[in-house]
């Protein structure tokens, strides 16, 4: 290939300046250095160490910055960058100079006349040239699609980042014990309800979780699979039961890998346990309590009901007054029922009307007097009692149930007092009997379902529902309820309700 003149942007000036072409031909033909040189992509610069005046460029870097040779031959080398990086330039420009350095790199950005900013790295280092002496060149590049995904890849990360602390967020506020154990069984997170239910689990195997429950017959589910719910009781507390549920890890879409970790969600149904035993007991007790009433009523009701009856008008009295009697039973174990079933543990569910406890009680009263023969009821009731909030029906009822289990258990000959005084911001009523009475250490369970005291059960019968029906409505109304023995033998039952303001 000929040797032609390189050209004034190619050809070592007056100064003796170093050229791109000097360098890279100084032992290989000219021309094919130039081609080289107009082929390469990069933007390629040639700086004065003295000055930091750009003394040559190529082809890519006029592409590169948009600017035309003549533009640019002269200029200081940091008019191409932005101005947060060109102190750092001039630095590594003197580093390099005085050989502290042998190279640096530098990200900055360009803003190329009618085209997109784009993001470019240029790195420095030292050039030899022909006559011993060292510039400095520049390789700039553009990476603005390397930028554009990392970028991207940034966001990403920021929000797998922020999905994953949103997770680890629901899952430390959840209620139900989340563990989840790596393919060795190690617990590699615990949430605050685990660590609860099973404290130091951080750090610890599931099988050390399965040594703390009762599992004769290892039912319960097993790491990297999707088994339970198994319920298990606590070995240490048999009475305290533990739901395990195990859900594999997947990746992908749907496809479990050899090794997964495995989520163990563990819950606490003692509760459950406990609410569903007292179920199966209650429906048993009202089964038995429902047959008396109504064996009575059906038995009574097809005596009268026969044709050409020779029954007496004695007997015929006392069957109606049987049926009537078990009748008014069954309603009101009908109404406890309901009670029962409508309201919580909350306080102030209902009663939000006006009650006069004055009047409610003279009714009740004689309803009860009339149902218990031989009982004798005395009302003190005291004049001008404040008007409460409560709801009427379920005040009757709670009195009717206090007024029927003082009679029932003092019998034929007993008296029943009822006194009702104004308390501080409340009314309370007071029912006394002269009754057996009961143990005070009995005095918290009294008001428990089903329960009834040993010493008084066998004199009356009763399903140990009544009393905890007056303790859940009392409550629903914002009031409270209490049981103490009396000293001089018998008991008193007692509610205080809400005095209403204006």
């Amino acid at each position: 290939m000929p040797n032609q003149d390189p050209g004034p942007w190619m050809a070592g000036t007056a100064t003796s300046q170093p050229t791109l072409l000097s360098a890279v031909a100084t032992r290989h033909d000219r021309d094919l250095a130039q081609a080289i040189l107009d082929a390469i992509l990069e933007g390629i610069i040639v700086i004065e160490p003295a000055t930091g005046r750009v003394v040559d460029i190529n082809r890519g870097a006029e592409l590169l910055y948009g600017r035309e040779r003549d533009a640019v031959i002269g200029r200081p080398f940091v008019d191409l960058v932005r101005p947060p990086e060109a102190a750092r330039l001039t630095g590594f420009i003197e580093q390099i100079t005085e050989g502290r350095r042998q190279a640096a790199t530098v990200m900055t950005e360009v803003h190329p006349a009618g085209r997109s900013p784009m993001s470019v790295e240029v790195v420095l280092q030292p050039l030899a040239t022909d006559d011993g002496s060292t510039a400095i060149v520049a390789i700039a590049r553009d990476i603005t699609d390397r930028i554009e995904v990392q970028v991207r890849l940034q966001r990403l990360a920021e929000a797998e980042h922020a999905r994953a602390a949103e997770l680890n967020a629901v899952i430390r506020a959840m209620g139900d014990a989340v563990v989840v154990c790596g393919a060795d069984g190690r617990t590699v997170l615990a949430n605050p309800a685990a660590e609860r239910l099973f404290p130091n689990i951080a750090g610890q195997t599931y099988d050390d979780v399965l040594r703390l429950l009762n599992d004769p017959g290892h039912v319960a589910p097993k790491l990297g699979a999707r088994e339970g719910p198994v319920q298990l009781t606590l070995a240490a507390d048999p009475d305290q039961w533990v739901e395990l549920t195990t859900y594999p890890v997947t990746v992908g879409i749907g496809l479990a890998t050899a090794g997964d970790e495995t989520i163990v969600v563990m819950r606490d149904v003692t509760e459950a346990r406990r609410r569903e035993a007292i179920r199966e007991t209650f429906i048993g007790v009202l089964s038995h309590e429902l047959r008396t009433p109504v064996t009575t009523i059906f038995g009574g009701a097809k005596l009268l009901a026969r044709e050409h009856s020779t029954l007496d008008e004695e007997t015929r009295r006392g069957i109606f007054r049987d049926i009537y009697d078990e009748s008014e039973r069954l309603q009101r174990l009908v109404e406890d029922v309901v009670a029962l079933n409508r309201f919580s543990e909350n306080a102030g569910e209902v009663g939000w009307e006006p009650v006069l406890i004055q009047r409610l009680l003279p009714t009740v009263a004689r309803s009860e007097e009339a149902r218990w023969p031989g009982v004798t009821f005395v009302l003190d009731v005291t004049s001008g009692l404040p008007t409460v909030v409560a709801d009427p029906t379920y005040v009757e009822q709670v009195f009717r149930n206090l007024l029927s289990n003082a009679a029932k258990y003092g019998g034929a000959g007993s008296t029943v007092t009822v006194q009702a005084t104004a308390g501080e911001d409340e009314v309370i009523v007071r029912v006394l009997d002269d009754g057996p009475g009961f143990p005070a250490e009995e005095t918290n369970r009294l008001f428990e379902l089903f329960y009834r005291s040993p010493g008084t059960a066998g004199s009356a019968s009763g399903a140990g529902i009544g009393l905890f029906v007056c303790a859940r409505l009392v409550a629903a109304m914002g009031g409270r309820i209490w049981a103490v023995p009396r000293p001089e033998g018998g008991a008193e039952f007692g509610i205080a309700l809400r005095e209403l303001h204006e």
